[in-house]
């Protein structure tokens, strides 16, 4: 059975909210306590969703654990319930869905649905590149090492060989290869990340393949091979990977008192009018552009300082600019125009995923839609 790669709590409540937005949902994701979420969704037919989510991989749900939401959404007259998990569903609870009309999803169901209608790309904005966790196997090698090769197996730094082959076979986005694999993934995404992996967790036709790579450069000298290995890798901008941006709805655009149309990108530097303005060392900068416009009668108030953006956990204020600035209108957004304001936010160089919102104590709730054409060149449109 096809199973989703485990993710992060939070991460795996934004996928979620992905896959409903992909739906034709307009969603609005938010916490609950106890470890719990809540994901509402609305089509512009006038259906209403409500998903249950319960994110750590420890859980097991019972019908303790959904009664009472199953009985709150069938009073709000939601036509679509959900209950999602990382972890388990008992029994119990499988046979109170099917009597109740609710849907149970958990990475085994997540898994199949997006191998199914090729959601991969929705996934792997939230992980280092794994979609699907790779089943575990008992057999070890086929056949024994001599003590001394696979102690001077144990030494290489394994690591430094798998992107290495990655830049010789054409993975990721500097290869001459397109990064097309139709055997279903790179080679690199293949091989294991350490000797204990390899033993373990490798089919034994990929061991086989493994232990002869690994062999040859044993062969060539590993100070030779893999220092240039190393080396060559280059620095944040090889391949020109950006940080994958998602924003997180405080409202549906129905409810919601400013609808911003968002757009994204990566940036080592910045050009504003003449000025020129450089990343902070070890950080690279996160461009966001907004076409807000507020939905009532009255202005929508929405100042700079409210947004965030959270990567890793960890949520950075906009990045001030010396004489510049991207919200000439301060905070105000004036009903049934829009306007066009933009921010940016400094995230480590490491950085490779993370989630645009709006700090709670704002006044006015936002929903985030994005919108590619908006611009998000401080100097002009793109």
């Amino acid at each position: 059975m096809t199973r989703l790669v485990e993710l992060e709590p939070t991460k795996f409540v934004h996928f979620l909210s992905d896959l409903w937005t992909q739906r034709n949902w307009q969603t609005n994701a938010q916490p609950r306590g106890e470890g719990r979420y809540l994901v509402q969704g609305q089509r512009g037919d006038g259906t209403k969703g409500l998903m249950l989510v319960l994110p750590s991989v420890e859980t097991t749900v019972g019908t303790g654990h959904v009664k009472g939401f199953v009985a709150h959404a069938k009073k709000r007259g939601i036509d679509t319930v959900v209950v999602a998990t990382q972890g388990e569903f008992d029994d119990s609870v499988r046979g109170f869905a099917t009597n109740h009309d609710v849907t149970l999803l958990d990475r085994d169901e997540l898994g199949e649905t997006v191998a199914d209608e090729g959601l991969e790309q929705t996934v792997k904005q939230y992980t280092d590149g794994e979609v699907f966790e790779t089943a575990e196997v008992e057999f070890g090698l086929p056949f024994d090492l001599p003590e001394p090769i696979e102690e001077a197996l144990a030494s290489l730094p394994i690591a430094a060989v798998r992107e290495r082959l990655a830049g010789l076979t054409g993975d990721g986005d500097g290869g001459g290869g397109g990064g097309d694999d139709s055997s279903g993934g790179s080679l690199r995404d293949r091989l294991p990340s350490s000797v204990d992996d390899l033993k373990s967790g490798s089919p034994p036709s990929v061991r086989v393949v493994v232990v002869a790579v690994l062999l040859l450069v044993l062969a060539l000298g590993s100070v030779a091979v893999l220092g240039p290995m190393v080396d060559g890798l280059g620095g944040s901008s090889a391949g020109g990977n950006g940080v994958a941006v998602s924003a997180l709805s405080g409202a549906s655009t129905d409810s919601a008192d400013l609808v911003a149309r968002w757009n994204a990108r990566t940036a080592d530097s910045l050009q504003v009018g003449n000025q020129t303005y450089a990343a902070p060392e070890g950080e690279r900068f996160v461009v966001v552009g907004l076409n807000a416009t507020a939905a009532s009668g009255s202005p929508g108030n929405l100042p700079q300082s409210a947004l965030v953006f959270e990567s890793d956990g960890v949520s950075y204020g906009h990045q001030p600019l010396s004489n510049a600035t991207g919200f000439d209108n301060g905070a105000l957004f004036a009903p049934g125009e829009s306007t066009h304001v933009w921010t940016v936010f400094a995230v480590p160089t490491n950085a490779t995923t993370g989630t645009v919102l709006v700090q709670p104590t704002n006044e006015d709730t936002v929903a985030f839609v994005h919108d590619d054409t908006v611009s998000t060149d401080p100097s002009g449109d793109d």
